[in-house]
Parts: structure tokens; C-alpha cells; sequence
């Protein structure tokens, strides 16, 4: 592409032209740059838009999702699964003022082609244990006075996850898909109970 001559015993180094160390920093910065922005970062680090049509994120939660109302599940949609999800799961948890994980709500199993549980659904996916120890939805039914913050967290899965155990509980979910969560997306609320809605 361009000659360049090695300069003799008694000739400076400066001799050899400039063009060819610009020339050859280019193509050495070009290089290392398209190496770099091939690799991406950890794909979990993609987060999914989870959303529902009853309430705003961080905004109040209806009555009639909880223990003071009808006690059925809420509507959750997500979107934006990142290529490669095969499953989804979902889980409803709280952190209490003593700092212990309460969880409502486990969901797995959930076939890649869904984009949401309707209200109520049940049939969708496998229902797995709250901790009460059952399968079901459990619509919280907090204790003590003052506003309580809730999460709903979807997480969009490379597989369907394999469980050591026959009960699939918050701790045994997230256990099972620490290596093949692809994504995730958390939607928050918050209920007090006996505020009336507006």
C-alpha cells in the first residue's frame, strides 16, 4: 500500500515517513475498536419493559388484587424479550421492615410466545409456592399501619428451568435461573391498607 525504506546506520529514525506510523496507528486503533464493540456485555444486563394496565409503576395498588378486595391476581404484560427466550417467570415479593423476602406470587414455565397474564389467570404457565406453601396467587393482606411497597419481577429464560425440589418456591426459582435469566423487568406498587382509592 505505500513503500517504506529501513533507514541506514547513520540516519535518524525520523527519516522513515510519517505517513506510514499514522497510517499504521489507524489501522491498530481501527482493529482494537471493532474487536471491543464486538464483544457486548453480560446479556442479562438487558432489562424488560413489565407493565400492567391496572396501575403505574411505583403508583397504588387496587384493592381488589389484595387480601381487603376480590384477592385475584393483577394483569401483567411485558415486552422486548431479547432473541434466544425460550420461557418466562414471575414473581411477586416484598421486603418487610425486618428485611426478610416475602414472596405472593411465583410463576414459571410460561411459554416464550405470552406477553402477559391476564387478571385472574391461572392457566398460563405452572403456579408455583408463596409462602404460605401454596400454589396459588396470595392476594397480601399486610399487617401494621403505613404504606408497603411491592415488586413484580418477570424474567425471560434461555430454557425452561430444572428444580431440585417438587415444591418451587421464590428461593428455589431464582436458584434454578441464576444461569439462564436472558433479561429482566421489575414493575413496582404500593398499598395501604384502608386509604381510599382515588
Amino acid at each position: 500500500m505505500f513503500a517504506m525504506t529501513a533507514p541506514a546506520c547513520g540516519d535518524s529514525f525520523q527519516m522513515i515517513p510519517f505517513r506510514f506510523f499514522a497510517c499504521l496507528s489507524l489501522i491498530v486503533f481501527g482493529f482494537a475498536f471493532g474487536c471491543g464493540a464486538a464483544k457486548l456485555g453480560p446479556i442479562s444486563q438487558v432489562k424488560l419493559a413489565v407493565s400492567s394496565p391496572a396501575f403505574k409503576d411505583g403508583g397504588d395498588f387496587p384493592v381488589e388484587f389484595t387480601g381487603d378486595g376480590e384477592g385475584v391476581s393483577p394483569p401483567v404484560s411485558w415486552k422486548n424479550p431479547p432473541k434466544g427466550t425460550k420461557s418466562f417467570a414471575l414473581n411477586l415479593w416484598h421486603i418487610p421492615g425486618q428485611g426478610d423476602v416475602k414472596s405472593y406470587w411465583v410463576v414459571y414455565n410460561i411459554p416464550a410466545t405470552v406477553t402477559g397474564l391476564e387478571k385472574g389467570s391461572m392457566d398460563i404457565g405452572i403456579t408455583g409456592h408463596n409462602d404460605k406453601n401454596r400454589q396459588e396467587y396470595d392476594p397480601m393482606k399486610s399487617k401494621g399501619p403505613g404504606v408497603k411497597e411491592y415488586n413484580i419481577t418477570v424474567y425471560a429464560l434461555s430454557e425452561e428451568p430444572k428444580f431440585g425440589s417438587k415444591k418451587v418456591n421464590r428461593a428455589e426459582l431464582l436458584k434454578s435461573i441464576q444461569k439462564i435469566t436472558l433479561a429482566e423487568g421489575t414493575i413496582r406498587y404500593k398499598y395501604e391498607r384502608g386509604k381510599k382509592m382515588e
